[in-house]
């Protein structure tokens, strides 16, 4: 770890606190969206610290481990571009790291025993983990305003919660967020971000009517008014998108596109799901309605309906889509067709936001099946069990993976 490092990790604490605080500039909250969205161990992180139960639970161990051994805890959750047999084991590192923890939980401690009482919170906490197994209460989000202000949906009533220019930013149900352009179009170019976490899922309808279904662990930003000639929305994670037609004065029809994984996806009036998650290794665009341009590595492939596009590292492929599967979570089920142990324990511990660790001898084994995801993670985890395969146990929120009894 070197001195960048170290300060880098100070720097993403301070910014941690101040987005408690409701105190960052634009600029501030571009630089902890993008860390946020360098990769998946980062949001869990931040989750993990507004996490009361958990916090204290990590403060407490903090006090009884030895250096050592929190140091090498810790520094992988912070310091994630350090390879792990070149980490230096001083007693110093070890307290840069935890003050950089202790800064973060000290300020979360801090808010959450001093947050005022507000109906309508400038700034929110995202909502409180369920428990372990639990079914999810899925309709939640975070929705970070221009300004920086964050507001948990889940704590709204329904109706207006927000005007930005000429735009009205309205929950209409619990789990549906719809903008509204209420007066002239304005050249207003403010963006919108909303961010579900893992066991969360919410949906929002654009100020064009393009509708959008976003899955959990998934973060969407886009303009609250569309005044360019194409309309531009950047994902991470996995969203369903049907998308409304819309003309220019010219009578040309707008572009509406897609910025995920390195690649643009682009379309008029369609259908279309997007999963990218970091942690599957690849992006997957499939086609339900209409056509949808796929641009990627200066490549171009148009796909018709039943056809995804599978793009992996540099290489990308074409192939026909088993649509049912592809927008099952849409539609609040489970569908595994052949689907590799990793990516059903992926989908699995992002919805019901535990963590997944594999023992040795672990075969590789593909599954088939359907469940509706309000299913206890138990009873998902038994179905699994009955191939013979593996089996699983769950502790402090971590499904373990073990290879089935021969």
């Amino acid at each position: 770890m070197n001195e960048q490092q170290t300060e880098k990790g100070f720097y993403i604490a301070s910014l941690i606190l101040g987005d408690l605080q409701n105190r960052l500039n634009p600029t501030e909250r571009q630089e902890l969206e993008t860390w946020l969205q360098e990769n998946g161990d980062n949001y869990k992180l931040y989750e993990d610290l507004l996490d009361q139960e958990k916090l204290g639970n990590d403060l407490n161990e903090l006090q009884s481990y030895d250096p050592d051994a929190a140091f090498e805890r810790l520094s992988p959750r912070i310091f994630t571009n350090e390879p792990a047999g070149k980490r230096l084991h001083f007693r110093i590192l070890w307290y840069m790291v935890a003050a950089v923890f202790i800064l973060v939980a000290g300020g979360v401690a801090w808010f959450v025993l001093n947050k005022p009482e507000k109906s309508v919170p400038q700034s929110a906490v995202i909502a409180q983990k369920k428990t372990p197994g639990s079914a999810p209460d899925s309709k939640k989000a975070v929705l970070i305003l221009g300004d920086g202000s964050n507001i948990v949906l889940s704590e709204m009533n329904n109706g207006d919660m927000a005007q930005q220019g000429n735009v009205i930013v309205k929950k209409i149900k619990n789990g549906l967020l719809e903008y509204k352009l209420t007066g002239e179009s304005t050249a207003t170019s403010v963006l919108n971000t909303i961010r579900t976490p893992r066991g969360g899922e919410y949906e929002v309808i654009l100020d064009d009517g393009s509708h959008i279904w976003l899955n959990s662990a998934s973060t969407l930003q886009f303009p609250v008014h569309f005044n360019s000639p194409d309309r531009r929305v950047a994902l991470t994670g996995e969203a369903y998108f049907e998308v409304e037609s819309s003309v220019l004065p010219s009578g040309k029809k707008k572009s509406f596109i897609v910025s995920v994984d390195n690649m643009e996806v682009q379309a008029v009036g369609t259908a279309f799901n997007i999963s990218a998650y970091k942690e599957d290794d690849h992006s997957q665009t499939t086609v339900v309605e209409g056509l949808v341009k796929v641009n990627r590595n200066n490549k171009t492939n148009m796909l018709s309906p039943g056809k995804k596009l599978i793009a992996k590292d540099a290489t990308v492929t074409v192939e026909d889509a088993d649509i049912k599967q592809e927008i099952a979570w849409k539609n609040g089920d489970f569908v595994f067709k052949n689907t590799s142990l990793n990516m059903v324990m992926n989908e699995l511990g992002r919805w019901y936001d535990l963590d997944v660790a594999y023992d040795k001898g672990v075969p590789a084994l593909h599954f088939s099946g359907e469940v509706q995801r309000t299913s206890d993670i138990k009873t998902v985890l038994q179905m699994l069990e009955y191939t013979g395969g593996v089996t699983f146990s769950i502790s402090k929120r971590v499904i373990t993976v073990h290879p089935g009894k021969k």
